[in-house]
């Protein structure tokens, strides 16, 4: 399970290409239950997609709590968290429960949804944590995008690496339409409503050893 759980963090950890220096502000606007949004990533090693959404919503005691989905698309195999938070769903305050679920689409074989205890899931907040913020940045102008004109902070720099890249605050999660270096591109290809999981089966629980050794 750990190795499913490091090609995730690859995946994130692709997208970071920018330092994690500027601070922690705004990224994106704070997605609604029921948001999505999808993206392609595209480098020389790497061709996927990436998907956000917010699947649903439930009370943890006082505390509205938020079923988080993200979706990592390559090619054959689809990677899936879900995960049961409180908070920012990219800086959660408190992670409650995680669900992980491979599927192969060529083989067609049954994956179950396994639920992992929480302990396992440092590498991919340390990697949602680092995401920049860029809502101060750039220059502010009209952004057309596949067919929509976003109000957007759009940044080039030609040296010492020549990017792009185009930020929205009208974008759920990330806040990003696009970010273009030398070797990758990071490109927002649709966004809405109406999101529901794709994990739909009750998962199978990977208990972890109590300190006396027995499991919990």
């Amino acid at each position: 399970m750990r190795n499913y759980l490091s090609i995730i963090v690859f995946v994130i950890t692709s997208v970071v290409f920018l330092s994690s220096s500027y601070g922690d502000c705004t990224r994106g606007r704070l997605p609604e239950v029921g948001e999505w949004v999808t993206y392609s990533i595209l480098s020389h090693k790497t061709r996927m997609e990436l998907k956000l959404s917010i699947v649903g919503e439930e009370m943890l005691e006082k505390d509205r709590g938020l079923w988080f989905e993200m979706i990592v698309r390559t090619g054959d195999l689809d990677f899936i968290i879900k995960r049961l938070i409180t908070g920012d769903p990219l800086k959660p305050a408190k992670v409650y429960r995680q669900i992980v679920k491979i599927v192969n689409k060529r083989m067609g074989d049954y994956s179950p949804a396994i639920e992992i205890p929480i302990g396992d899931t440092g590498g991919v907040e340390s990697s949602l944590k680092d995401f920049p913020c860029l809502n101060k940045m750039g220059e502010k102008g009209a952004y057309k995008h596949r067919g929509k004109i976003y109000n957007a902070n759009i940044i080039k720099t030609e040296k010492p690496v020549k990017n792009l890249i185009v930020f929205s605050e009208e974008i759920p999660f990330f806040g990003i339409i696009k970010m273009e270096s030398e070797d990758s591109i990071i490109e927002l290809l649709d966004h809405g409503k109406g999101a529901t999981t794709q994990i739909t089966e009750e998962p199978f629980r990977l208990d972890t050893p109590n300190p006396d050794g027995g499991q919990r």
